[in-house]
């Protein structure tokens, strides 16, 4: 009777091959399955982000309406860097009914992608804060003849044609821009340390190429028209430059 327990309990257990054997399918599973996920969580990420423009724009027209202004830059400091608000300026001058949890990319340079960074010590007592998303209009004046950055992003209110109010963060990682890529590391969407470099040749925003590249490593780039609707581009899309930060020109809005 005890011999025949014996034989049974033996029998019952896994031998060391089948368990090298389960283990290597539970590893196979692993590798085939982490891309899938690792895709889905960008995808996710990506959606959110053009959520979180969409709801800036709608942000930006009721201040608009109520203003009968767009958002300022600060009056002291008008060359305000576009990933810098300082006093409430720029997007932190939206109505206080705005959820700042809007202004937070979900892979932003600034907050990390922490819902509470503008709620907590994100924003300093002066009203100063690194923002994850680049705020455009008041930079660029008319000049008398065709300028690409004037014909890519809003000046003032009333302006004729679609243009650019908003962008992600997305930092050029050339040695022209090494102090902006210092505070500002590689924007969001993408890393300091990994990934791909993307290596975008410029054009001049009316569809010819001229000398230059963007090199930077964000996947791309959520953006904000003044029409209020928001679209995302792919890396090869970005194709110009203005700070220090990449963007999308009009030839490249197709």
């Amino acid at each position: 009777m005890i011999r025949r327990r014996l034989t049974a309990s033996r029998t019952a257990a896994f031998s060391l091959i089948e368990l090298m054997v389960v283990i290597g399918i539970i590893a196979l599973l692993i590798a085939i399955f982490l891309p899938t996920l690792s895709l889905a969580r960008k995808q996710a990420n990506r959606t959110k982000c053009l959520n979180n423009v969409r709801q800036i724009g709608v942000g930006i027209a009721i201040y608009l309406h109520d203003n009968k202004e767009l958002p300022p830059l600060d009056e002291v400091r008008q060359k305000t860097p576009v990933f810098y608000s300082a006093r409430k300026n720029g997007l932190l001058s939206l109505k206080q009914s705005f959820n700042l949890y809007n202004i937070v990319c979900p892979e932003g340079w600034a907050s990390g992608g922490n819902d509470y960074y503008y709620l907590t010590n994100g924003i300093s007592p002066s009203g100063a804060a690194y923002m994850d998303y680049a705020y455009w209009p008041h930079r660029y004046p008319p000049s008398g003849s065709y300028d690409v950055h004037h014909s890519t992003f809003l000046y003032r209110r009333g302006e004729k044609g679609t243009k650019i109010l908003v962008t992600d963060i997305v930092t050029d990682q050339s040695d022209r821009n090494a102090k902006v890529t210092e505070t500002v590391g590689a924007g969001n969407h993408g890393t300091n340390h990994a990934g791909t470099i993307y290596r975008v040749p410029w054009t001049d925003g009316r569809g010819n190429p001229i000398e230059g590249e963007n090199i930077f490593r964000s996947t791309g780039c959520s953006v904000l028209f003044s029409d209020y609707h928001a679209q995302w581009f792919r890396p090869q899309k970005l194709t110009q430059q203005a700070n220090g930060m990449c963007y999308p020109p009009p030839d490249q809005w197709r």
